[in-house]
């Protein structure tokens, strides 16, 4: 059996990847939040406490992997340790760090990695400059999801759209290729070694719905090269696979396409109206790719009627229920953003009141993450269930449940 299997967004969990936030979420001061991409400061405690009911609710139903932990466990080879050290020094600029780093132990180096290197202040450039850090600490980590994606069975390592990323990613692709666990030798994609600008892709945008269809977002983080690329990297061993393109706005609000658009279902999608299934909806584009080829492309005036086209009928369920003001806050509070462990069986953030009402309308059974994790509800094979965390704490730092979560091992789904 592959270490790597995932055929669709909704297959039965078996393996995911997370990252308990640490430390390094308290490395940053409002004046320096936004340098790594965060509108506002959070909490650590109170992240913990929440991102906790996501672990406890996870370990109930699949086998979950630490990010930390498997850094330090490729970090115990030498050879491996130090090629790391020397990549990410030499992307920052330090390489007099590598020796001094190279000295830890690997568990100490994996949490230096997370929390960052302090910037010593011995020359007059040094001392004047605003930046305290060397090599910056990584407070996006949590969210395993953007710089590496499963998508069948081989891997995209990220090519992140910010400089402060791509220490995650070139740490991911260490894992991905040196850990018994994992141990790919041949990416689609390695972000790391991008060579142009123009080519950035981040897995909030790549949304696998079955074994030939790909449903991608062309966002602010994910550009058209990159889908162009990753298009004929992904169709070289296939005879057909169609690419569902949404072309979104390049704003804040919408970074990724999981942020207005997740799959709970064989049939069942979770949306944000005005710009799924809305009159000012985006457009979409669907890439016909065989053999490694991009053969043809439709321009369509919404995702619906390219799903449609492809015999895809769903059911669309409104982030934010029915009305527009609701929709517009909870789709910033991350309430598109569902990750599903099982079809029809999701788990999400309990402060977006009116969109788990509409997936109460819609038949799912609204179960709060304590009563799982407790063992005083089970999860029952089958039935449509929406779990509900805590996560007003988490969802300030720009993302829900599924960028948490980098699924590597899903059941297939019989369609």
């Amino acid at each position: 059996m592959s270490n790597i299997s995932v055929h669709s967004e909704i297959g039965k969990l078996n393996t995911v990847i997370i990252h308990q936030p640490g430390s390094e979420m308290e490395n940053m001061t409002p004046a320096t939040a936004q340098e790594v991409l965060y509108d506002d400061i959070l909490t650590l405690d109170l992240a913990l406490n929440e991102h906790r009911q996501l672990t406890g609710v996870l370990r109930r139903v699949a086998k979950v992997l630490e990010f930390s932990d498997l850094l330090s466990d490729v970090l115990k080879d030498d050879k491996v340790k130090l090629q790391l050290l020397k990549d990410v020094c030499n992307l920052y600029g330090h390489p007099e760090l590598i020796d001094d780093l190279f000295k830890l132990q690997a568990s100490e180096l994996s949490d230096q990695f997370f929390t960052g290197s302090l910037l010593e202040k011995n020359t007059l450039e040094r001392f004047i400059s605003s930046s305290r850090h060397a090599i910056p600490p990584l407070p996006n980590a949590f969210f395993t999801r953007d710089a590496v994606m499963c998508v069948y069975e081989n891997i995209i390592i990220g090519s992140m759209a910010h400089k402060v990323r791509l220490t995650e990613a070139l740490l991911l692709k260490y894992i991905f290729r040196y850990h018994p666990l994992l141990g790919v030798n041949k990416f689609y994609h390695d972000g790391t070694r991008k060579q142009q600008d123009e080519v950035t892709v981040e897995g909030g945008d790549i949304l696998v719905i079955k074994e030939d269809l790909l449903i991608i977002g062309f966002s602010e983080r994910t550009s058209a090269r990159a889908i162009d690329r990753l298009a004929q990297e992904m169709s070289r061993e296939k005879e057909k696979l169609d690419i569902l393109v949404v072309n979104l706005p390049k704003i804040r609000a919408t970074i990724h396409l999981d942020m207005i658009f997740t799959m709970l279902d064989v049939d069942k999608f979770m949306v944000f109206p005005p710009l799924i299934t809305g009159p000012d909806k985006c457009k979409s584009f669907h890439m016909h790719c065989s053999k490694g080829e991009i053969q043809k492309i439709t321009e369509f005036s919404g995702l619906p009627k390219a799903m449609l086209s492809l015999g895809l009928e769903a059911e669309f369920i409104n982030c934010g229920g029915d009305h527009p003001f609701s929709q517009e806050r909870e789709q910033w509070t991350s309430g598109a953003n569902f990750f599903t462990f099982a079809p029809g069986q999701i788990i999400g953030y309990e402060h977006n009141k009116a969109t788990m009402e509409a997936l109460n309308k819609s038949g799912f059974e609204i179960v709060k993450a304590n009563e799982i994790i407790t063992d005083q509800k089970t999860i029952q094979e089958g039935k449509l269930i929406a779990v509900s965390m805590q996560g007003a704490e988490l969802s300030r730092g720009g993302g829900g449940c599924r960028c948490m979560t980098m699924p590597i091992h899903r059941d297939k789904v019989n369609w």
